[in-house]
């Protein structure tokens, strides 16, 4: 399951709802939890990990849906996270047929962007419009967003903009600062540039690493920790880096999870997130939650957050990330006032007021839905 859902998740059990989590069962675009399709229950929420036949890099066909489509008539709402893949368009399609009200989360790939644009227009005609034509609402997590789903044929009316969270939990009490530089060898008195995320196209890290080589001074350090995405962008890194002459002033890693997120976040002077494109940037967020600076490019979702506050909002050009990094790296005083500021936004980045809004909307479209069947004479189509 993606962060996202999994914190909303927990939350809506916490709260007294019954969650049931239909997912495929990669873990990553190597590996599966398990041979078959497994059923569990972790912290309340029933999970169905479908088993994955045919793989198609992060996602795939996972048939064995098909046996447990009669379970949606237990549901009151369905909540789609993602679109395109196989496993959400067969359960918008058995939705629309049981009448079933169900709401959209595009997670940033409403647009069609980077890899396989022709599949993934022939898609939108043949089966994305029509599915998201009969979502309740789709739900969004940023102005930006909103503003892409109208523009992508949306009625603004049935687009929610809800925030993404951070789980405060996870960052109280923050770990002391130097762990994950020792570990790695990077002394205290080195500047640290952190990119913490996938590594994929749309990521723009080349830029990065281009910006950094000529922004940085002699003991800076440029860290690119994440999961590969597979779509060419890891040598593409190694070229920018064997390009710049960096060496091991810029060091690549994989993912890290739990406490040792935490741990790298909390040791960086700022966070980088330079996409192209990005629906909100969870990263960022968690960023803050450590009081550590940003730096975001105006594409990003969480960009009007930081802007002014937290840390610094630039184009997705290399001229505005190198004066950006050169800030963040010699002006002490400023990076210190951004490191207070983030401090300070931690409340207000916590699951609390999204969970709450979603409850408000789901208990708004399941009291509506028999009004709307009866108004449009026919199936009402709604989603996971």
């Amino acid at each position: 399951m993606s962060q996202t859902v999994t914190h909303l998740a927990r939350e809506l059990v916490r709260r007294g709802h019954e969650v049931t989590v239909y997912a495929s069962n990669l873990l990553d675009a190597t590996q599966r939890l398990s041979d078959r399709t497994l059923v569990s229950r972790w912290e309340g929420i029933r999970v169905v990990y479908f088993h994955t036949v045919v793989r198609y890099r992060w996602d795939g066909v996972q048939p064995d849906i098909f046996r447990h489509l009669g379970a949606l008539a237990e549901f009151d709402l369905i909540h789609v996270y993602g679109v395109r893949d196989f496993l959400s368009t067969v359960v918008c399609w058995a939705a629309r047929r049981r009448g079933l009200p169900y709401v959209v989360e595009p997670m940033g790939m409403l647009m069609p962007i980077g890899r396989s644009l022709r599949k993934k227009r022939a898609y939108d005609r043949l089966f994305g419009r029509a599915l998201l034509a009969r979502a309740a609402r789709v739900i969004v997590t940023s102005v930006q967003e909103a503003e892409e789903a109208h523009a992508w044929g949306i009625p603004r009316e049935k687009i929610i903009v809800r925030r993404n969270g951070i789980e405060l939990s996870e960052f109280d009490p923050l770990p002391p600062r130097g762990a994950f530089r020792a570990r790695l060898g990077i002394g205290d008195d080195q500047r640290v540039v952190l990119y913490l995320g996938r590594l994929a196209a749309k990521k723009n890290v080349p830029l990065l690493i281009e910006a950094f080589a000529e922004a940085r001074g002699p003991e800076a350090v440029l860290l690119i920790i994440g999961p590969d995405d597979g779509d060419g962008t890891r040598s593409a890194i190694a070229r920018a880096i064997a390009r710049a002459r960096l060496g091991d002033a810029v060091r690549v890693l994989g993912p890290l999870y739990g406490r040792q997120r935490v741990r790298a976040l909390v040791d960086a002077d700022v966070v980088v997130l330079p996409s192209i494109h990005e629906n909100f940037g969870n990263v960022v967020a968690e960023a803050l939650a450590c009081g550590t600076p940003v730096i975001v490019t105006n594409r990003c979702g969480v960009a009007p957050l930081v802007e002014g506050r937290a840390g610094i909002v630039i184009e997705p050009e290399k001229e505005a990330l190198k004066r950006a990094l050169r800030l963040m790296l010699e002006d002490e005083a400023q990076r210190r006032r951004f490191a207070e500021n983030a401090f300070r936004l931690r409340e207000a980045l916590s699951w609390e007021e999204p969970v709450r809004q979603l409850e408000s909307l789901y208990a708004e479209i399941i009291r509506r839905a028999p009004r709307e069947l009866s108004a449009d004479g026919e199936e009402r189509g709604e989603v996971r």
